[in-house]
């Protein structure tokens, strides 16, 4: 099962440890009316945390980088993803059938600017994106306008490229959207932002802002292409080199032409970052490079969205094309679902009453969505034609109460056993009220459906646009049903002659002002259900929707009708709104009434394909990743009758730190900061900045000669207000200072209780786990290994570890094994490509450590009374060593990748050990950091802890074939020695 990879490796690091120049401003607030629910802010820091990974940590971007350094950051992204599954693109020699012309364009698209190896192009190449996989309805345009900012801010600080940014978007309506989101963004002040169509690139904004502001182009993401005419846009025109950050809308792939302009898409953003939002992902590559997963599942369970049911009864009269279809048998499955959308309305009306909130929940709503619309009647292909008849059928009164009460008899009995998909629980029975089904008289469902209690006669109203027709009983006076199609031209002229229509012609859209129409049933194609998103559907018909698309399009069309809205503005089922007052006490009279407004009913002519698409969305987050159990902390070595302390070091913060590291930044940037704050009297900095005299003070003193400002050739701000936030966030940082030690307690080593593993390794596993950490090994091994110690193959110790039950076991990729003086087991160890499992050691200088140790240890005899050691992950534990990296004018935290416990007499000593790589700028700055704290004139520091122990604090960075600076070299080892030396 293909799972959203990038997601779990941007959650494998602490958002809160990022450097804080990466964190997203004012993360909640979006406008004066709006903040962002968590699973919005979750996104951002996800996407924070991916961004970071690729621009900021392993090939910082610097300005004037060479090509070749993007292509690096490329491929050290793409080893984070491991053995992903995604394939290659493949030039295929045969092009007989569509998929492999279709790749063959793609290829060729991108060979243009991306040399191939061999005949393919490995995904490394097209690595820099990320998805964002958000249900319909969730928000999603609130964050891609929260991420245009966070990409102004990195820019800003020039941790990204000074890229142009662009938004693409599949229609005008959502361009519109994006328009109006942007507008609403813009009112709260702050940084505005400015949309210009994609051909004014190269002009000036239409108007300069006294303020911060960003220009984003925009343009249909439909009319990409590769010639240039008419509507249609040549990429190649404004390709710029691939110097874009693309946004894409809608960017679940079609057919052909989509997919090529998927690859128009990556070649515009190929040295850049590519940005796909979605309710639906199907394709591998989407999946896998998905940083935040909230599908419609995930929407449903959290409390945003209706439940789902799904009718039992397939459509099968819907689905006998050729054959003579009866009409009774059309009209008791249509009958279900007009009963069902009468009872949720009767019960709203009733909850309203019994509230006294007027406009509590919606005005339900049915949609039929069909195959087939305009095809001839003769040849009974036309779907829509054949429900609408069905409804004509009930206007004009051809259904008596006894038809009537079967399918109401039908509709409880389906209903008794029925379980919610995505419900609060998982599940749960339909609470309905069957009193309210078994008293509907026909007249009851005209009533509330086609808003006449009396049968009659429909007529129609057609709109200026030729794309909607209307139905209105005669004897109503608002109209109840809307068909909305390309050309209702046909259904004019050919379908409904012998219908009156009204004299009326609606100059405006019935479906645009859909939210608070008399509108009961909605019908159409699938054309017309791009970019709308409703509160009030509860009913929804497919009618022989099929194909190969049909996943992508059930779970879109689910999702645009799940939205839920039991109060103005508040977006959450009843159950999980918190409310309080008289809101509260209306609500808990009421509280088991809820479930049929809260509830989306599905009803499918092709019930076991739907099915199939729910169901694989239910089952779709289970497989993805579960939590191992069954590690716990080792035994505890022994000194005399006690057990060993385990010691870390704690830390106190001080103000005003003499030992301050310089901030850094250019010459030129510091005369001309220095010039605009002289301009800028001290009561507009306190009243417009908020800030206080002595921080005034020390920031004019900064920019003087002898102030505490470091120059760097390299060290631009472009933004001079930025700037000095960062300046008055160095003056307030306290430093941390060594406070002695402490114990180590149960929160500070932690990740050993987060291990996950993929659902579809999950069950060997856990059996596994057990098997090492209690394993002993068997009468028939001893005597190999006896003859191993015999002929010097194994020391004595090694033998009589092995006896006493040290094992191990090889799975996949992994080793399972208990690791001998280690703080926990048993330990896992994985290849870097095993992407299938989280929080375990499978860095391969980390390894190399631990392999070295063990050899070590089979050979040596630990020279200390007791010893032991773990594994630190940065991400989740909280042992670290605190430094100030001057490279990003901030405090940070080294989480060193193993320490080591080891004492003797009244001597102890705590090691970390920290295995790198060849590049040592940043291991420079953190072993400064280490001096600072745990070094003095005379060499280590001593702390005493229980009036027993000297404490020493030590650091080494571990790499076989590293060659350090000179001033560093005693922190540089190349074998384990060093960390068990004595004084």
């Amino acid at each position: 099962m293909t799972s959203p990879i990038l997601e779990n490796i941007a959650q494998s690091s602490n958002y809160g440890d990022l450097p804080e120049v990466w964190w997203v401003p004012e993360m909640e607030r979006f406008s004066s009316q709006k903040t962002l629910y968590d699973y919005q802010t979750d996104a951002l820091k996800n996407a924070a945390r991916a961004l970071f990974l690729y621009y900021g940590k392993e090939h910082d971007w610097t300005t004037d980088e060479p090509p070749k350094t993007n292509d690096q950051r490329k491929h050290s992204f793409a080893e984070l993803y491991g053995n992903s599954g995604i394939a290659e693109v493949k030039k295929f020699g045969s092009v007989a059938d569509e998929k492999a012309q279709n790749e063959n364009q793609v290829f060729r698209i991108l060979s243009d600017v991306i040399t191939p190896e061999g005949d393919c192009i490995p995904y490394r190449h097209l690595i820099n994106r990320m998805c964002f996989w958000m249900a319909t309805g969730s928000g999603k345009t609130l964050v891609m306008v929260k991420l245009l900012e966070y990409l102004h801010h990195l820019q800003q600080h020039r941790e990204i490229p000074p890229h142009k940014v662009l938004m693409l978007a599949p229609s005008d309506h959502l361009i519109r959207q994006i328009h109006r989101t942007i507008d609403e963004f813009n009112e709260s002040g702050g940084l505005q932002i400015d949309l210009m169509p994609l051909r004014h690139v190269g002009r000036e904004p239409y108007q300069s802002r006294l303020g911060d502001a960003l220009t984003v182009y925009y343009h249909r993401s439909d009319n990409i292409s590769d010639v240039q005419k008419d509507a249609l846009t040549d990429y190649r025109v404004y390709e710029n080199g691939g110097k874009w950050f693309i946004l894409l809308d809608e960017a679940h792939k079609g057919g052909k032409e989509d997919s090529k302009r998927q690859a128009y898409y990556a070649v515009m953003a190929r040295a850049g970052f590519l940005f796909n939002f979605s309710a639906t992902f199907t394709d591998d590559e989407d999946i896998v490079t998905t940083v935040k997963k909230y599908n419609l599942e995930e929407f449903i369970k959290s409390g945003y969205g209706k439940s789902i049911y799904l009718n039992e009864e397939e459509y099968a009269a819907f689905k006998n094309r050729g054959q003579e279809i009866s009409h009774d048998e059309r009209r008791k499955i249509v009958l279900k679902s007009l009963i069902t959308l009468a009872y949720v309305s009767i019960r709203i009306k009733q909850l309203r009453h019994d509230t006294d909130l007027e406009n509590l929940y919606h005005l339900p709503l049915m949609l039929t969505l069909v195959n087939s619309v305009n095809t001839a009647v003769e040849n009974e292909g036309n779907d829509l034609w054949a429900f609408f008849q069905t409804l004509r059928e009930i206007a004009t009164g051809e259904i008596d109460e006894s038809f009537f009460g079967e399918s109401k008899t039908g509709l409880i009995q389906d209903w008794s056993n029925a379980r919610l998909l995505f419900g609060e629980d998982g599940g749960g029975i339909i609470g309905t009220d069957e009193t309210s089904i078994t008293v509907m008289k026909v007249a009851d469902l005209r009533a509330e459906v086609f808003l006449s209690r009396r049968k009659g006669a429909l007529q129609f109203i057609r709109s200026g646009d030729n794309k909607e027709l209307a139905f209105q009983m005669k004897n109503a006076e608002q109209p109840f049903a809307l068909i909305r199609i390309g050309d209702t031209s046909k259904w004019r002229n050919e379908l409904l002659e012998g219908y009156e229509e009204t004299t009326a012609l609606q100059d405006k859209s019935f479906f645009d002002g859909l939210e608070k129409s008399s509108i009961t049933i909605l019908m159409g194609s699938r054309s017309f259900f791009e970019s709308w998103d409703s509160n009030r559907p509860n009913v929804i018909n497919f009618i022989n929707i099929g194909g190969k698309d049909a996943k992508k399009f059930v779970v879109q069309s689910v999702g645009r009708g799940v939205r839920i809205e039991p109060l103005k503005d508040k977006r959450r089922r009843l159950a999980r709104l918190g409310l309080t007052g008289k809101e509260k006490q209306a609500m808990e009279r009421c509280h088991d009434q809820v479930q049929p407004a809260e509830t989306l009913f599905l009803f499918a002519t092709n019930r076991s394909a739907v099915k199939a698409v729910l169901a694989g969305l239910q089952t779709e987050k289970e497989s993805v990743f579960q939590k191992l159990k069954g590690f716990e902390t080792a035994t505890i070595p022994k000194i005399g009758n006690k057990a060993m302390p385990l010691l870390i070091p704690e830390y106190r913060e001080v103000q005003g730190d003499p030992t301050r590291a310089r901030f850094s930044m250019s010459g030129e940037t510091r005369q001309r900061f220095k010039a605009w704050l002289g301009k800028t009297s001290d009561s507009v900095l306190a009243v417009r900045d908020g800030l206080e005299m002595p921080q005034i003070a020390a920031l004019r003193s900064m920019v003087e000669p002898t102030g505490n400002i470091q120059t760097e050739s390299e060290k631009n701000y472009a933004m001079l207000p930025f700037l000095q936030k960062r300046l008055v966030a160095h003056l307030s940082h306290t430093a941390k200072v060594s406070d002695g030690v402490r114990p180590l307690d149960a929160e500070d080593i932690v990740h050993f209780r987060e291990i996950q593993v993929s659902s579809e390794y999950f069950q060997e596993l856990q059996k596994i786990i057990p098997r090492v950490k209690h394993g002993k090994i068997t009468d028939g091994e001893i005597p190999g290994l006896a003859e191993q110690l015999r002929q010097g193959e194994i020391t004595r110790e090694k033998f009589d570890h092995l006896i006493s039950g040290q094992t191990a076991m090889d799975f996949h990729q992994l080793k399972i094994k208990k690791l001998l003086g280690h703080y926990y087991l048993p330990v896992i160890l994985g290849d870097e490509t095993a992407n299938y499992i989280q929080h375990i050691i499978k860095v391969e200088s980390e390894i190399s450590l631990l392999n070295a140790l063990e050899e070590w240890m089979g050979e040596n005899e630990v020279p200390w009374d007791a010893w032991m050691f773990s594994k630190i992950d940065e991400s989740l534990d909280k042992v670290h060593i605190p430094y100030y990296d001057e490279s990003k004018n901030e405090y940070r935290r080294f989480l060193p990748d193993f320490v080591f416990w080891m004492c003797r007499g009244n001597e102890y000593r705590i090691v970390f050990v920290d295995p790198k790589g060849t590049e040592h700028a940043s291991a420079y700055r953190k072993i400064d950091g280490y001096q600072k704290l745990f070094t003095g004139v005379s060499g280590v520091r001593l702390f005493k802890h229980a009036a027993k122990w000297q404490v020493s604090v030590n650091l080494f960075l571990y790499n076989p074939q590293s060659v350090p600076a000179e001033a560093y070299k005693d922190y540089w080892i190349d074998h384990p020695a060093p960390i068990f030396e004595t004084a």
